[in-house]
């Protein structure tokens, strides 16, 4: 029996996922445009299930978030050249992780080789601190400890994979997971919060798929099991699947897939039950204490996560344009990419959109840790370019 669809590695794995996303990005046009429409709706569909669209709205009418121009400056600027350390190359490399002076990312080599640097923006050094015959599918942080997932290829179409953390002084790598995902279940991949490490595991057999959000706390050296579900393959599908999921400071968030005797719906929920909404057509999400970010085809929503109902709509340049990526730089102060060519703020007090000024390049995914704001940009013929800002 076919399953939810796997590697894509389900939840879009792998070095280039930095730049990328889960999905074939639609250049941003120059400048930000607004395109009012009155009716939206968009589609999901799933393997072997039904599609499912979004439910027409019943609450206020959306506020439409209005274009600023180029965004003031959000904090002090400083960019970092690493191209004489790629010469003949043209890397796909972004920051995963930054602490202090240090910008940690991961680099594939080969097809199944990848090494995680640490570039030193006080040093101007580029440092290899650790080398694996395997896929690194990505790489977080919480302070001078790195967390990240290996994978490798093995008999019938599965993937053995294992979860290592290592801190960035010693550099001494210690495995604390590791599994195998089969029948067409994807790798994890792992996200961090301020104190905790999680990540789902994937146990598929010929009957059912069961997915568990497990998580690990440096603090006491342990792992536990935040939530379970488990989705019954034979005959109609029936029960639950976590398709995609976010952690942060305010919680998780899960996607997640509701087969009820063959029928789909999609819901995006916290596991504190403040949140539960039909998820519908998602390219990205994240949680903020505030707003539920919600990033769709041709458009970005911000919506409560009070039951207050309101609703922010920002209509993107293009109606095929995605956006992904959001970071909470304040409550309703928000950043998130547009393409893969700009990076726009949301204010939500402003009701506005303003957009940070480049050079024309590839705009990495940005990582947000400890008030610094890291990214890369890539002109594809070589230019390797780090950015980090001190937010205000």
């Amino acid at each position: 029996m076919k399953r939810i669809n796997t590697l894509a590695l389900g939840v879009c794995l792998g070095v280039a996922t930095m730049l990328s996303g889960c999905t074939d990005d639609t250049k941003a046009a120059p400048e930000v445009e607004e395109v009012v429409r009155k009716t939206e709706s968009t589609t999901e569909s799933t393997p072997d299930a039904p599609a499912t669209s979004e439910p027409e709205e019943t609450s206020e009418p959306a506020i439409r978030l209005q274009s600023a121009g180029e965004s003031e400056s959000i904090g002090e600027v400083e960019s970092y050249d690493l191209s004489l350390f790629f010469a003949d190359q043209v890397p796909m490399i972004a920051p995963e992780h930054i602490t202090g002076n240090r910008i940690v990312y991961t680099e594939l080599i080969e097809e199944s080789s990848s090494q995680i640097n640490v570039y030193d923006t006080g040093r101007n050094t580029n440092d290899l601190i650790h080398t694996s015959s395997k896929t690194i599918g990505n790489l977080v942080g919480i302070q001078d400890e790195v967390f990240w997932v290996e994978y490798a290829q093995a008999e019938g179409y599965a993937y053995e994979w294992s979860i290592f953390t290592m801190s960035l002084d010693e550099q001494k790598p210690e495995q604390i997971a590791e599994g195998t995902s089969r029948f067409e279940t994807p790798v994890p991949y792992v996200t961090a919060s301020d104190d905790t490490v999680t990540w789902v595991d994937y146990e598929a057999s010929a009957s059912d798929t069961k997915t568990t959000v497990m998580q690990f706390s440096p603090m006491s050296d342990s792992i536990q099991t935040i939530e379970a579900f488990t989705l019954q393959e034979e005959g109609k599908r029936d029960g639950e699947y976590i398709f995609d999921y976010r952690s942060g400071e305010e919680g998780l968030i899960l996607h997640k897939s509701v087969f009820n005797e063959g029928d789909l719906t999609s819901r995006l929920v916290t596991t504190d039950g403040s949140f539960d909404e039909e998820g519908g057509a998602l390219i990205d999400f994240e949680r903020g204490s505030k707003f539920v970010s919600l990033g769709k085809e041709g458009r970005v929503e911000f919506i409560s996560a009070t039951p207050s109902n309101v609703k922010y709509v920002y209509n993107g340049s293009q109606k095929n344009i995605t956006f992904d990526a959001f970071r909470y730089l304040r409550d309703d102060y928000i950043l998130f990419r547009e393409g893969m060519n700009r990076l726009l703020i949301a204010d939500l007090r402003e009701e506005t959109v303003s957009y940070l000024p480049n050079d024309g390049g590839t705009v990495s995914k940005p990582v947000f840790k400890d008030g610094k704001l890291a990214y890369a940009e890539l002109d594809g013929e070589g230019l390797v370019r780090f950015y980090v800002i001190d937010v205000k």
